[in-house]
């Protein structure tokens, strides 16, 4: 058996998205111990070290299969310019519908601009030898990740296309406005075998305007949970776990660094409390690590070596009693874990993550607006009441936990039951 999984996090920097991989990938290896498990990534010995089983698949060759004007070329350009976003769709429909003529034409058409077809040519190989094509969890079907989103999506209707058991599991969808994501969630998440969902305020509603089923659409948690739980410590910590994202979809700048390390100083001297950096990203670009540095000193942040899985981030989080974060992953750590969260947002991918989060665990996350007038105190306020009120949190956190572990598990084997048939 051969299992394709495509997910979130290509160069696995970010260990909320390994953590979710991790889990996947893991029941599926328990379920099917001799199936081939392949994986999408752009890191393929980083792969191996988390999950040794794994087999990497370079996604080089979904690049060269989804470039635009593949199939009619500079036809396109006798066209207006108001449709090509339709003539875009219309052809991204045919190479998955007729793939394999796709398939001849596009190698033909590629070769003669002296493009090395062998890559693709592997890729659509793997999607139609696959025997289950899934995609982990994930916050990607969103605007600030487009083309992540409709890649993702197109690899699933492909496979679809080719009547694979297809299935995404603990996702986080939105919000959304973009039509490119909302057409290809069109086609796609009717179809799908399983689609289970990480919360059920806004990813719900998608799915349904999307055209799933109302029956068929499960909300089981994230499925890092699991991982997490399985580590949580016998008592809370006595530290303070700090996590900063700045990228463009957070909100967040180089403006609130100086903030947050003033108001994160003076709540850990009155209350007593070490800080300690708990980064879930280590991409250049939105990087927790290179932001943690900057509002933390040496002895608050370990080195990237220690920090350098998700079992080591989930066991730095262990370690505390509370965790202030401005990125999900690290709140979906420290819940898991009976840790109370205090969760800063400030836009509203971010809301609709804490948000969803929050009510999946009914207790013990806080949600802080950053753009509230009254920022600073509600932040305080907020900080102060999780470390009083954490143990009394602690007992209904992992409560919470293993129900939705339990959803997550029975999701996953009803698909992996249908695939068995």
């Amino acid at each position: 058996m051969k299992i394709l999984i495509d997910n979130s996090g290509y160069e696995l920097k970010n260990h909320g998205d390994l953590a979710m991989l991790v889990v996947i990938a893991s029941r599926f290896h328990q379920r099917y111990p001799d199936a081939q498990i392949q994986i999408l990534t752009v890191n393929p010995t980083r792969l191996k070290e988390i999950i040794p089983y794994a087999i990497p698949i370079d996604i080089d060759g979904r690049k060269l299969w989804s470039y635009a004007w593949n199939i009619i070329g500079a036809v396109h350009k006798i066209f207006p310019l108001s449709m090509h976003y339709w003539l875009q769709q219309q052809e991204a429909l045919f190479k998955i519908k007729y793939s394999n003529i796709s398939r001849r034409w596009i190698e033909r058409r590629l070769r003669q601009r002296n493009y090395k077809v062998e890559q693709m040519s592997a890729f659509l190989d793997v999607v139609q030898q696959a025997d289950i094509v899934i995609a982990s969890g994930g916050g990607y079907i969103t605007d600030s990740f487009e083309g992540l989103a409709c890649n993702v999506l197109q690899t699933l209707a492909l496979a679809q296309s080719y009547h694979k058991p297809t299935a995404m599991f603990g996702q986080g969808l939105g919000p959304v406005d973009s039509k490119k994501i909302s057409f290809w969630a069109g086609q796609v998440l009717p179809k799908l075998h399983s689609l289970s969902l990480r919360e059920g305020i806004y990813s719900k509603k998608f799915a349904l305007e999307s055209g799933r089923e109302l029956e068929e659409i499960k909300v089981t948690g994230d499925d890092a949970i699991g991982l997490a739980y399985s580590m949580k410590p016998k008592n809370l910590g006595r530290k303070i776990g700090v996590n900063l994202r700045l990228a463009s979809y957070s909100g967040v700048g180089n403006e609130a660094l100086e903030r947050f390390s003033f108001i994160l100083e003076e709540v850990g001297k009155r209350i007593g409390a070490e800080l300690c950096a708990v980064p879930i990203s280590f991409h250049e670009g939105d990087s927790d690590y290179s932001s943690l540095q900057k509002i933390l000193t040496s002895k608050q942040i370990k080195n990237r070596e220690q920090l350098d899985t998700p079992e080591k981030i989930i066991q730095q989080v262990g370690e505390c009693r509370i965790v202030v974060t401005g990125s999900y992953h690290a709140g979906v750590f420290a819940l898991s874990q009976g840790v109370s969260v205090v969760a800063i947002v400030a836009s509203n991918y971010y809301r609709h993550k804490f948000d969803g989060l929050a009510q999946q665990f009914e207790v013990g996350c806080q949600v802080v607006d950053r753009m509230a007038i009254n920022f600073n105190d509600d932040l305080k306020t907020a900080i102060y009441k999780a470390w009083e009120d954490a143990d009394l949190m602690r007992p209904s956190l992992l409560e919470k936990a293993i129900e939705q572990v339990s959803l997550s598990e029975e999701v996953f084997n009803k698909f992996a039951d249908i695939c068995h048939k």
